[in-house]
């Protein structure tokens, strides 16, 4: 079972395309979770996950609580959220394998992690075309990607 922390919205996408996902704030049932808010409650599960090797997608606002999860912290940064613009992926990372290294996303909000102040245990896996981290994976080992990521991108947008 997935558990969902954030907005209805999207929580009614993913049930509406046969997810199983459950809406609720423990980690209890959950093999693995998606988070689309910022708060302290989601924060928390973000490290639970982490020290359990929980899988987690941290969308949107949920980008912002993987960062704080692991001592980073967003920047506002001078973008437009709902912009479609191109990225550059990692595709080495598993949520990317077979996709090409640049994708279309429809922008989230208007906040980013510089890389002078990203916590080691996190790693780039997507940039705009400024330049900016748009999304996020932990590191377990130098080089090796965990299962916790953070996008700052809408997934459920057609323009994504």
């Amino acid at each position: 079972m997935i558990l969902y922390m954030g907005e209805r919205g999207i929580f009614d996408y993913l049930a509406s395309n046969g997810i199983p996902v459950i809406f609720s704030n423990t980690l209890s049932q959950a093999e693995k979770a998606i988070v689309t808010e910022y708060s302290d409650q989601a924060v928390r599960l973000v490290r639970e996950a982490a020290l359990i090797n929980i899988p987690v997608l941290g969308i949107l606002d949920g980008f912002k609580s993987v960062i704080d999860a692991f001592g980073g912290r967003c920047e506002d940064i001078e973008c437009v959220e709902g912009k479609q613009e191109w990225a550059v992926a990692d595709t080495s990372v598993p949520i990317y394998r077979g996709l090409s290294t640049s994708i279309k996303i429809c922008r989230g909000k208007p906040a980013g992690i510089m890389e002078t102040i990203m916590p080691p245990e996190l790693d780039c896996i997507t940039r705009s075309n400024e330049g900016e981290i748009i999304a996020v994976a932990n590191l377990i080992a130098p080089g090796k990607h965990g299962n916790i990521y953070g996008l700052n991108y809408n997934i459920t947008s057609g323009l994504t």
